[in-house]
């Protein structure tokens, strides 16, 4: 089971059926910041729906086809990250994440992906991991370059955000160059 500490009272672990209430809480009372990037949210509007993704992403870990972990500080919640799809005929993981404004600026995110990266390239022998980020989310896109991606260019209108369409920047590493960063 796929569970890491990460110093300071901070670690990633699998989401349970039992993170039900407490994650659809956090994207409740979290729901006017969190909408302005993610496109879930609409969706979500009971505690049922969240444990029907919490489902779907136990179902996605069952199938090999990646995991989502719950960021958790000091025992609660405060985000999500993971591999939201694993291309395993090209060895490729596209990480996807979110984190509540209230534990933004810790470095929180950065050593959340840095974890999963690397378990990515060290334990499920990836050769590439892929994060996209919206072009105006500064925030988002702050965690692949700092953590030494190549920005690959620019998707136009590659996801639909209630109103409108948003770019998308592409990032990715590959296992070479994660070689040479741990070298």
């Amino acid at each position: 089971m796929f569970s890491l500490s990460l110093g300071n009272h901070h670690e990633l672990r699998l989401l349970n059926i039992s993170d039900a209430d407490e994650l659809f809480s956090l994207v409740d009372k979290n729901r006017s910041y969190l909408r302005t990037w993610l496109p879930w949210l609409d969706g979500t509007s009971v505690s049922f729906d969240t444990r029907d993704f919490i489902k779907s992403t136990l179902q996605q870990l069952a199938d090999n086809r990646g995991f989502v972990a719950a960021i958790c500080v000091e025992k609660s919640i405060s985000g999500v990250v993971g591999y939201n799809h694993i291309d395993w005929q090209n060895r490729i993981g596209y990480i996807g994440y979110w984190l509540v404004e209230a534990y933004q600026g810790r470095g929180l995110m950065t050593i959340s992906c840095k974890a999963v990266i690397d378990y990515g390239f060290e334990v499920l022998a990836l050769n590439r991991v892929v994060i996209n980020c919206a072009s105006e989310n500064s925030r988002s896109r702050a965690i692949p370059e700092r953590l030494g991606f190549t920005h690959e260019g620019t998707c136009r209108d590659a996801e639909w955000l209630y109103d409108r369409f948003v770019n998308h920047e592409v990032y990715a590493q590959l296992h070479s160059d994660w070689n040479k960063r741990n070298a």
